[in-house]
């Protein structure tokens, strides 16, 4: 990616686009796992986007952006 994309224009691609920006240019944080799901945390550019994957279904389950909370 050449120019950095912001938390809106990040909102308004596919979710295959966003699957392969999280995937390619994401910095992986951390994960847990619950159950048959693994949630992984992942930081892209100035926000944070949560990967949800059903290994028992073996595909994601959904996709969540959020800016950083300040207290």
């Amino acid at each position: 990616m050449n120019k950095e994309i912001s938390f809106y224009e990040f909102t308004q691609l596919s979710d295959e686009e966003q699957y392969e920006l999280v995937f390619k240019e994401g910095e992986f944080l951390n994960y847990s796992i619950k159950n048959d799901l693994r949630f992984t945390l992942y930081k892209l550019k100035n926000f944070f986007v949560e990967v949800v994957y059903d290994a028992r279904e073996n595909k994601i389950v959904n996709l969540s952006s959020f800016m950083n909370a300040k207290n």
